[in-house]
């Protein structure tokens, strides 16, 4: 099968990796695969040291002439049988290709759980036939897509991979930077930027609450901006700010979560959290908030949910790992689980499945 893989985006993100992850695999067994990038991103670099065939492209913005020219040249050169897009960007201009080449292999892949804008442009985007299927996260993105009037029948459920070598109980997880949790205490973990909708402010209240009743318990935080001045005055104000640790971006998550007793998500939305399915592979406990996503993932491999916004509820939560500590068996279990579920290599059989059945 003759594959393009077309994304914007100059930073390191999610989907980049799930993108790299296709690109890679799909090559490997075979396929002949074109990945059309953002030029001089973080994304083509690591596609070329991975040996992958990669013609960047600078999109410019959501329309542009030249980045229109360029891909249509890409794709009377490569003739693909699939167009599998995975940003915005990408998403309208190879429509707009797909019309004038008449072609019948699009593909979008959609990540987010937000409803698309109804502009004009987006309207025609998700309600156009000539793209031959949506590729949905999770089957909560699925049910928005539907909502936003996309036929159920042109939609597939393809959970995101995640890499369960690097994320392996049995892996050395070196730390780049300081664990601020000694020996003898038990941290639990939330690894997410600073943003509302990750429930930052909302874990410090509940850390609050819980932090009395299990003295030896410690918070870290990681991720992008977690360091700030704002959320640093936040967990000051806090009576148990000592055991409240702000990391900031780190880039040696396994080995923050492999030091964990379990990890916490507190997000209010979510396509399906490539930070839960990392914590689940190395076998580490997540609590997490009951939105459709992640009661999905539930579903799937055990988590421990609280009411998605109530501090109260997300303490009770806190302190269910002091009541019920999680046995071996049961953190190996939900290893076994996650790389049955999300293996890079489960996520590429399912997409190539998805393609065969809506082409």
């Amino acid at each position: 099968m003759r594959i393009i893989h077309a994304l914007e985006g100059s930073g390191w993100s999610g989907g980049q990796q799930q993108a790299l992850f296709l690109a890679q695999q799909q090559h490997l067994q075979g396929h002949e695969v074109l990945l059309v990038c953002q030029k001089g991103s973080v994304l083509e670099g690591k596609a070329v040291e991975a040996g992958l065939k990669v013609r960047p492209n600078n999109y410019r913005k959501e329309l542009h002439p030249l980045s229109l020219y360029n891909l249509l040249k890409i794709y009377d050169e490569f003739k693909p049988e699939v167009v599998n897009v995975h940003r915005a960007w990408a998403h309208t201009q190879w429509l707009l290709i797909s019309l004038l080449r008449r072609f019948k292999g699009l593909i979008v892949t959609r990540r987010v759980l937000f409803k698309p804008d109804f502009n004009p442009v987006s309207r025609a985007k998700y309600c156009t036939s000539a793209i031959r299927g949506y590729i949905a996260v999770s089957q909560a993105v699925a049910e928005r897509l539907t909502e936003t009037g996309v036929n159920p029948g042109r939609v597939r459920v393809v959970y995101s991979a995640t890499d369960t070598d690097r994320f392996s109980p049995l892996a050395e997880h070196q730390l780049n930077g300081p664990w601020p949790v000694g020996s003898e205490a038990k941290a639990a973990l939330l690894v997410g930027n600073f943003h509302p909708n990750k429930g930052h402010l909302l874990l410090l209240k509940a850390f609050n609450l819980a932090a009395e009743t299990w003295p030896d318990l410690h918070l870290v935080v990681a991720g992008q901006n977690t360091d700030s001045d704002q959320l640093k005055k936040l967990a000051a104000e806090k009576g148990f700010a000592g055991r409240i640790h702000l990391l900031g971006f780190r880039d040696d998550v396994p080995a923050l979560m492999s030091r964990s007793l379990f990890t916490i998500n507190a997000s209010y939305q979510e396509g399906f959290s490539g930070t839960v399915r990392e914590s689940l592979a190395l076998g580490v406990p997540v609590l997490a908030s009951d939105i459709p996503a992640n009661a999905e993932m539930n579903s799937l491999v055990p988590l421990r949910l609280f009411s998605c916004g109530d501090e109260k509820s997300l303490s009770q939560g806190i302190l269910s790992f002091k009541q019920r500590p999680v046995a071996e068996s049961e953190k190996q279990s939900l290893r076994r689980l996650a790389v049955e579920r999300f293996s890079v290599p489960a996520m590429v059989k399912a997409t190539l499945d998805a393609y065969r059945e809506l082409l």
